[in-house]
């Protein structure tokens, strides 16, 4: 492992290439597109196919269609992009995916860059699907790593939210020297194993619940949730708050305070 300085955006990239993608599609938007951008310098070389899509929901059908071919795929949107992502997700959710799938999700919060500073968290539940957020570039390469793992493990899509503060953090982050080698799983012939109809939708929405509960077990041994400090008072930081909350209370002295890192935001450990 060798060290490299990388803001938020190019932890996620560089973690998405040792992670062996194949593909990259996006819409313009601010957060998440600096990833892309990255991507971009980084395609020729490492074989990558990288895409600015007509629009997002574009962009997640070209993820879908990499998965089912067994290859992986990282779909790069910002809150209101996923909006837009809701009627394929919808469906997304009860078909099994193949290779590893992960939507890195920017939300903007104060609307630096966007029409609304919503909270996209709740969409996690609504859509059933296991969402992370990292605290530093540093956790995000480790966790866009874990990722596409779990994506393919529990046979999900993989949701990593980020805000823009986060990427525009720099740190040193222990990047794999290895060669990058992409993962192809090949073509499955199931017969409506893609393809959520009337007669099996019940059924894949009773297989989801069943593969959330097995996604519950990996949540509560998750690296990426952690308690530190004593005291008889707790605060829970999530994600890049988290980080925000260590500079309030200072990094090596918290204080009277247990702290709870919390990375997996769904399924809650």
């Amino acid at each position: 492992m060798g060290l490299k300085t990388l803001n938020g955006d190019q932890a996620m990239a560089f973690g998405a290439l040792s992670s062996g993608v194949k593909l990259v599609t996006s819409y313009p938007g601010s957060p998440s597109s600096g990833t892309v951008e990255t991507m971009v310098s980084l395609a020729k070389k490492h074989n990558i196919y990288v895409e600015w899509s007509s629009n997002e929901k574009v962009s997640l059908e070209m993820g879908i269609g990499a998965s089912i071919a067994g290859r992986r795929a990282l779909v790069c949107t910002k809150s209101v992009g996923m909006n837009a992502m809701i009627d394929p997700l919808m469906a997304l959710n009860l078909t099994p995916v193949h290779g590893g799938l992960v939507i890195l999700l920017g939300d903007d919060p104060g609307a630096y860059g966007s029409q609304n500073d919503q909270d996209s968290r709740s969409l996690a539940t609504l859509l059933e699907m296991p969402i992370m957020e990292p605290v530093s570039p540093a956790e995000g390469y480790a966790m866009m790593r874990e990722a596409f793992n779990i994506s393919e493990e529990f046979n999900t899509a993989v949701i990593i939210r980020e805000t823009r503060s986060f990427t525009q953090q720099k740190e040193s982050v222990p990047v794999s020297d290895e060669p990058y080698r992409e993962v192809n799983l090949g073509l499955v012939r199931e017969p409506f194993r893609f393809v959520p109809v009337p007669k099996n939708a019940v059924e894949k929405h009773r297989d989801l619940h069943q593969r959330i509960e097995a996604m519950s077990e990996w949540a509560n041994s998750s690296p990426f949730n952690r308690v530190t400090g004593a005291g008889v008072k707790g605060i829970v930081g999530a994600g890049f708050a988290h980080a925000k909350l260590l500079d309030v209370l200072g990094h090596k002295h918290p204080g009277k305070f247990r702290l709870f890192k919390l990375g997996v935001l769904y399924p809650l450990p």
